[in-house]
């Protein structure tokens, strides 16, 4: 068995919250399920934390100090997502992880090594794959990490997606790809054509890591944008895709659009974290307040990484309706 199959054999475990009247007893399994996501993704956050457990934000605060005081997590503070925070595991919490998982997962407990950049793309990558265990319409995943993992870190291999995922019913294996960047979408088909032979290279291998693609993103705009972009390869590049391999990846390939407003809204509604309710709306003067902060910070520091968070809160204020 390779380390990809004991990834999706072991990942589940944990991560399903049985009925249980002993609060000591529910609170160790609420630990467990933290501790296994973070140890499959290697960070997390409280909202991916609430949302599949279902809690209220008191209730994730009260887990994640509990955590905290027993040495098994840290958080970490970041202006990347919502949260203001990111988690992860102490060594004693990655012992405890490879523990739970029963596999070696090479963790490291130095934040250095977040890429706060790609902060919101694995963040919602956890999201989509965490519903689908939740609606159990997955029998098992494995993270970019452990393709990485299989695949000896070979940073560029083309196999890698950002999970891989196992369909309850039918059994196929699929590859999830998290689109939260227009750098690959818009007017660049050059990039595109090289991703859709990567798609291709498995897709017609019978022994390839996935049979088919689901696509997801934040915003809508960005998988309308790929759609038309594999269209127009499509339509003009008849040399470098066959009748048939054009056929295959218009099929195999699946845009989630519907997935996009609840990844939105977990990731930049910043008052949805206050109520039980994922409904919550930021009121314009408190977005304001922030973006002037963020200015300012831009303004004092001529950080480029800070400054690509000005430019991803404005366009999140925009598609709000909270600036002009």
């Amino acid at each position: 068995m390779n380390y990809i199959d004991r990834a999706i054999s072991t990942s589940l475990e944990h991560l399903y919250i049985t009925n249980v009247t002993d609060p000591g007893t529910l609170g160790l399994l609420r630990e467990n399920a933290v501790i296994a996501i973070t140890g499959a993704f290697g960070v997390t956050s409280k909202t991916v934390i609430q949302r599949h457990l279902g809690l209220s934000r008191e209730s994730v605060n009260k887990l994640i100090n509990r955590m905290k005081k027993k040495q098994l997590i840290n958080v970490h503070p970041t202006f990347s997502n919502m949260d203001k925070g990111f988690i992860l595991l102490t060594s004693h919490g990655a012992r405890e992880a490879e523990f739970i998982l029963n596999r070696e997962l090479h963790l490291r407990s130095d934040v250095s090594r977040v890429n706060e950049r790609n902060l919101i793309h694995d963040l919602s990558v956890q999201i989509v794959v965490l519903d689908l265990v939740k609606a159990k319409e997955i029998s098992g995943f494995a993270t970019e990490r452990d393709l990485a993992i299989q695949l000896e870190h070979r940073a560029n291999d083309a196999r890698l997606v950002d999970a891989l995922i196992v369909d309850s019913n039918s059994g196929h294996w699929i590859g999830i790809e998290m689109e939260t960047s227009n750098a690959k979408n818009k007017a660049n088909g050059e990039l595109r054509k090289k991703i859709l032979s990567k798609y291709l290279q498995e897709l017609e291998n019978e022994k390839g890591l996935y049979e088919s693609i689901y696509m997801y993103s934040h915003r809508q705009r960005f998988l309308t944008q790929i759609e038309k972009t594999h269209a127009k390869i499509f339509a003009r590049d008849y040399q470098q895709f066959s009748k048939a391999q054009r056929q295959l990846l218009s099929t195999q390939i699946k845009f989630k659009a519907s997935e996009c407003e609840t990844i939105f809204e977990l990731m930049f509604d910043s008052n949805r974290q206050l109520s039980k309710d994922n409904i919550g709306l930021i009121r314009k003067s408190d977005y304001l307040h922030q973006l002037k902060k963020l200015e300012k910070l831009v303004q004092d520091t001529n950080d480029r990484i800070i400054e690509i968070r000005l430019d991803g809160y404005k366009e999140a204020g925009k598609v709000s309706g909270l600036l002009d």
